[in-house]
């Protein structure tokens, strides 16, 4: 894609739509960033990423200026049909994500992940295992790190290992994985799509441009993946507990990882024992992961090595402290029910859970079930948190606060020797924190300024 000289519109100013400036601007294009936050902090943005004077603005809101562009390149925070793009739409203006057009920039070959949890562990480890295998390897995507920021290094010899969101692939149009995989489906994001099959409908665009020559990984033991398998034109392979007939795949027997090829032929890979990350679902992304990184050409000889270093991902069941004999776990990226419900079943009990924030309007009620199991306690804040009492009343033993702050005091005062604190929210950050990174890190500062009891 030659950009230079092409006027480029770019709807959202936070962290991969400044990357798509950035490199656009670098590339020759001349750029022009519409956001809905202020004009003061707008100029900030721009002013620490370097871009003041390199590039036009408008801030507190989105107007027709947006349309003098060749393409719009759509930040994942915002919604696809606003006025502005449905305008857009009407005059044929392309809107893309910033994956698509970093896809269009770079080169080399794309292991990509995506599915409702488990994503950034399972990428982060999957780069590793490339690692080990290939001189030239770029982790980024959904993960924090902006495909754009890289895209331009990449060569022919390259390997991206990317985390994808089903808001990045709401706009792909060419966007090919050489390998995709989707670890799981869970509601999610309901505040965002109109129903739980227009969520799981996103996450399946990964598989649009996929042909022959491509692999999808898939989830066995979950029946929408093994329906999804005959709807695809690209090879599948898959991971899980119960893969059955299922070839090639991964899995777990008698305590140790194996690899099934093509050929029904069984690999060993390494024990049970080597993963040092915590719960049944981190096995699932270990499958996963080791499966891809196969596929993708690393010596099965090189994988156990990095799974006994992998020491997990920040604010994913992350230890904290423990204060006082009660034993603080940072798991804010727990955003929906089903990670929460997750991270209660690797967490040893008694367990007060710290939940709430922006609500995504997803059904609670297994949630309800796990919670009433796992916990001897609720401590709710934010946004959600009338809503999350009401499901609760009568159910559990909760306390309500009105403030994150708050909701860390009130846990360890509830807290006695030998429990679990655990903050696995069900929800996202946004009311009261910029993302969930943010929110972790204020929980851990909180957790070490605690005295002893």
């Amino acid at each position: 894609m030659n950009v230079a000289g092409k006027a480029i519109s770019i709807i959202g100013a936070a962290k991969s739509g400044l990357s798509a400036a950035r490199s656009l601007a670098e590339s020759g294009a001349h750029v022009f960033i519409s956001d809905i936050q202020s004009e003061e902090k707008l100029k900030q943005s721009l002013q620490r990423e370097g871009l003041t004077g390199k590039v036009q603005f408008e801030a507190g809101g989105h107007t027709e200026r947006v349309l003098d562009a060749s393409f719009i390149v759509l930040s994942p925070g915002v919604r696809p049909d606003i006025p502005v793009l449905v305008e857009a739409e009407k005059r044929k203006i392309p809107v893309y994500s910033e994956i698509e057009v970093a896809y269009r920039l770079s080169k080399g070959r794309r292991l990509v992940v995506t599915g409702s949890n488990g994503k950034t562990t399972t990428t982060t480890l999957l780069s590793l295992f490339c690692r080990e295998q290939f001189s030239d390897v770029f982790l980024g995507g959904n993960i924090g790190i902006p495909m754009m920021d890289f895209a331009a290094k990449t060569s022919d010899d390259s390997v991206q290992v990317l985390e994808v969101s089903s808001f990045q692939l709401e706009t792909i149009s060419d966007f090919t994985p050489d390998i995709a995989m989707i670890t799981n489906f869970f509601e999610n994001h309901l505040d965002r799509y109109p129903s739980y099959r227009a969520y799981i409908d996103a996450k399946k665009r990964i598989a649009l441009n996929m042909g022959p020559e491509h692999w999808l990984i898939l989830n066995a033991d979950q029946q929408s993946m093994r329906e999804m398998a005959g709807q695809v034109r690209c090879r599948t392979a898959w991971f899980g507990w119960d893969t059955g007939e299922l070839f090639p795949c991964v899995t777990i027997c008698n305590e140790r990882f194996v690899y099934v090829d093509e050929n029904q032929k069984r690999h060993d890979l390494f024990p049970v024992s080597s993963v040092k990350l915590i719960g049944g679902h981190n096995l699932e992304n270990v499958m996963a992961a080791a499966l891809a990184a196969i596929l993708a050409g690393v010596e099965t000889k090189n994988l156990e090595k990095v799974v006994k270093e992998f020491p997990g991902v920040e604010h994913r069941l992350e230890w904290v402290a423990d204060v006082s004999g009660v034993t603080f776990i940072n798991d804010s990226k727990g955003t929906n029910c089903a990670a929460s419900i997750t991270a209660l079943k690797a967490c040893r009990p008694p367990i007060i859970l710290i939940a709430g924030g922006r609500d995504k309007g997803t059904d609670l009620s297994e949630w309800v079930t796990a919670v009433r199991t796992a916990s001897r306690g609720l401590v709710l804040y934010g946004e959600a948190r009338d809503r999350f009492r009401s499901a609760f009343e009568g159910l559990v033993p909760l306390k309500s606060a009105g403030s994150f702050e708050q909701a860390v005091n009130i846990a360890y005062e509830w807290a006695e020797k030998g429990d679990t604190v655990l903050l696995s929210p069900a929800c996202s950050s946004y009311d009261l924190f910029p993302n969930f990174e943010v929110r972790g890190e204020r929980f851990k500062e909180l957790v070490k300024a605690l005295q002893p009891k």
